[in-house]
């Protein structure tokens, strides 16, 4: 494969990646305590450079690296500012910190605090309807027949007179062990061990999705211009070797 061609498909491709990254940002722009992903990117050495033989290559193509590979996605963590709902089961994390939810067997993490209460008067995640876990470990039982539900900033939850648990807030040293699951929902790949967590809860608040809408704008228009300059390398070196290869076959 020519070169060229190679290191301007490498930069399409990755481009495009980027595209779909920011794309699906924009989309959550008004998800709850969605937090943002990062296209990130490592330049491949050229094959002269990893073999340390550079028969075939000069000091101008060195210069050109060896094309553009995309990385894993990286989630910013990154809290993100509160809004007032004025509803009871509504709850958010003011700084570092997840919520523990139980899906099966599995404990996840989550930051989206909108909670209801479902048929078994079990606190529950509103969209998935899974159990939220105290400090224990153990899921949250609610009275419904109750009209009081206060929590606490540090968690405790009562109702009427009666306490009826606290709910277990963790963080991590190092978040990024935590993958997204789907539906704002973290797993942990194991080499972290969660932590009690310092962060405030404020009762009747949402946290806002981490997306920043303009500079998302921004990103996407400069991924666009990037992925259409590669294109338009790919059809100049094609177009290039056309017209040799039938330069060439019309003098044979």
């Amino acid at each position: 494969m020519l070169y060229g061609l190679y290191v301007s498909a490498a930069g399409a491709m990755a481009n495009s990646f980027r595209q779909d990254v920011v794309a699906n940002n924009l989309a959550n722009a008004d998800t709850v305590a969605f937090k943002r992903d990062l296209a990130l990117f490592t330049s491949r050495p050229t094959e002269a450079a990893e073999s340390g033989q550079r028969r075939y290559s000069t000091a101008l193509l060195e210069k050109l690296g060896g094309g553009t590979f995309a990385l894993p996605t990286h989630t910013d963590h990154t809290p993100a500012g509160l809004e007032r709902t004025g509803k009871d089961y509504d709850l958010a994390l003011q700084g570092e910190g997840f919520f523990q939810v139980q899906k099966g067997d599995a404990i996840l993490y989550t930051r989206d605090g909108r909670f209801a209460v479902n048929p078994s008067n079990q606190l529950v995640t509103a969209t998935s309807q899974l159990p939220v876990l105290d400090h224990d470990g153990q899921p949250l039982t609610v009275d419904p027949a109750i009209p009081y539900f206060t929590v606490t900033e540090t968690g405790l939850i009562s109702q009427g007179e009666n306490l009826i648990g606290q709910l277990g807030v963790v963080r991590f040293d190092d978040v990024k062990s935590l993958r997204k699951e789907g539906a704002n929902l973290f797993t942990n790949n194991g080499s972290e061990t969660p932590q009690p967590s310092g962060a405030l809860i404020k009762q009747k608040h949402l946290e806002r999705s981490s997306v920043n809408q303009t500079s998302e704008l921004v990103e996407m228009i400069q991924a666009h211009r990037l992925f259409e300059t590669n294109l338009s390398m790919l059809r100049m070196q094609d177009q290039s070797m056309s017209q040799l290869i039938n330069q060439v076959a019309g003098r044979s």
